[in-house]
């Protein structure tokens, strides 16, 4: 089951169903596609029908634009979002022709994380992490918010491509941030590639038209551990972790 943001006119609105659950009934959709990036929930009686409210436990409209996915630990479902203070370009139907945009904004933007209630959608805590003119431009069709957190359950580390990381523990104080240089992407589309959390590192892969890498951090410090460069350009993949 995908849990995915939907937008209402200039606002995020996060729906809530029902999502996946562990044995034990804690609720655990950690990271983009879910546990182990599978894409896959356990559980049985979801529903397959969705309304304006049937199937809708709450709704809760949340100012900004991000095309980031929620992840949910327990009863916290956490999520990102950037605001325009101007006036920001109405998303066009159709496909993706003529939505190239080469030069960023010129208005101040606030990049937003939030942890939100997942009984009743209530806003737990919202903290702005950033405030300033975006370095790089994004496609039509795309927002400053793509990137989806990831959280093992002690911390959550939200990501902005073109900014940095940011960690934050459940209750909403910053444990640490490590800055993203922004770099050029084919065709000024703008970033969306999802950190991944594995054994106390986290895991970013940054393909662009400069500098390609591949990030490892350490997940409670935030101290860099290694980087390897990467010959790829462009690039909007998760990294994965595979063990055997």
């Amino acid at each position: 089951m995908r849990i995915g943001n939907w937008i209402l006119g200039s606002c995020l609105s996060v729906l809530c169903s029902v999502l996946p659950s562990m044995a034990d009934d804690v609720v655990f959709w950690p990271q983009f596609r879910g546990p182990g990036a599978r894409g896959l929930a356990l559980g049985t009686g979801v529903p397959e029908v969705w309304s304006a409210t049937e199937n809708v436990a709450w709704k809760r409209d949340v100012p900004g634009r991000g095309w980031s996915s929620p992840v949910v630990w327990g009863d916290s479902v956490f999520l990102t979002t950037v605001v325009n203070t101007g006036k920001s370009e109405e998303p066009k139907k159709g496909l993706y022709f003529g939505g190239d945009r080469t030069a960023p904004p010129q208005s101040v933007h606030q990049w937003k994380v939030l942890c939100l209630d997942l009984g009743s959608g209530e806003v737990r805590w919202e903290r702005q992490v950033h405030e300033g003119q975006p370095l790089s431009s994004i496609h039509i069709k795309s927002s400053f918010a793509s990137e989806t957190a990831v959280t093992d359950g002690e911390r959550v580390c939200f990501c902005f491509g073109n900014l940095g990381i940011f960690c934050f523990d459940f209750a909403g104080n910053e444990v640490w941030r490590h800055e993203l240089a922004a770099m050029p992407m084919r065709f000024g589309w703008g970033t969306a590639a999802s950190p991944a959390l594995h054994g106390g590192r986290l895991y970013y892969c940054s393909d662009n038209e400069q500098q390609s890498s591949l990030l490892c951090l350490d997940a409670a410090t935030g101290k860099e551990l290694w980087r390897t460069a990467r010959d790829d350009r462009s690039n909007w993949s998760t990294p994965f972790v595979w063990q055997h």
